[in-house]
């Protein structure tokens, strides 16, 4: 299936992004991930930037939607040694058995989405009992702020440019209401050039 510009013109922004992308979550993976083990799925592993932070042995599968991004996943996880296989599905519809997954990785996906909730439960499905789902996403700033105004007014500007990217959404609502068995999540405010999108979450649920 032939890849649409849109597409392509993303994957190579995103490419072009990931010095800033270590800067901004570095730490927080290497917190989040540093205990993972078994079978991880990743969700949008886009061009495996994850990769630097996860450990040795582990199963990895990956569910990217995206073909412009394959390419240099497959090349990343080569260069870092690890194996690994991508799955034909999206966030919504993971080709994989109930039950089936330690830890499910999701980090800046839930703003891509079309249903996050539909996505989030998925991901639910395919964990098994006590796994683990890992999250950081960019969210919605406190309601009537001036972030969260410019963030509504802006946002079918940034979903038009940024492959579907929504900036003002409740992500950790979602979350809670999933039906997980403990969910742990900060809110956290990033600092750099990225104003719009400087309000975070991050953590992880339990299923």
């Amino acid at each position: 299936m032939k890849t649409s510009l849109r597409k392509r013109l993303f994957a190579w922004v995103m490419n072009k992004g990931e010095s800033l992308n270590r800067k901004l979550y570095g730490s927080f993976k290497r917190d989040l991930f540093r205990n993972l083990k078994g079978t991880v799925v990743e969700i949008g592993p886009g061009t495996g930037i994850n990769f630097n932070y996860l450990p040795t042995g582990i199963t990895w599968l990956g569910v990217e939607p995206n073909e412009a991004f394959h390419k240099m996943l497959l090349s990343q996880a080569n260069e870092k040694g690890i194996q690994a296989t991508l799955l034909a599905g999206e966030a919504a519809n993971i080709p994989l058995a109930d039950n089936s997954a330690d830890a499910v990785i999701c980090t800046l996906v839930l703003c891509s989405v079309n249903d996050p909730a539909a996505a989030i439960a998925e991901m639910k499905r395919v964990l098994k009992p006590g796994g683990k789902l890992i999250f950081i996403e960019h969210v919605a700033g406190p309601k009537k702020s001036g972030l969260r105004y410019i963030q509504d007014v802006i946002n079918p500007i940034n979903r038009a440019l940024a492959d579907g990217c929504n900036c003002n959404r409740e992500t950790w609502f979602t979350i809670q209401e999933a039906g997980f068995t403990t969910v742990e999540l900060v809110h956290h405010r990033l600092k750099g050039p990225l104003k719009l999108h400087a309000p975070h979450i991050m953590g992880y649920a339990l299923k």
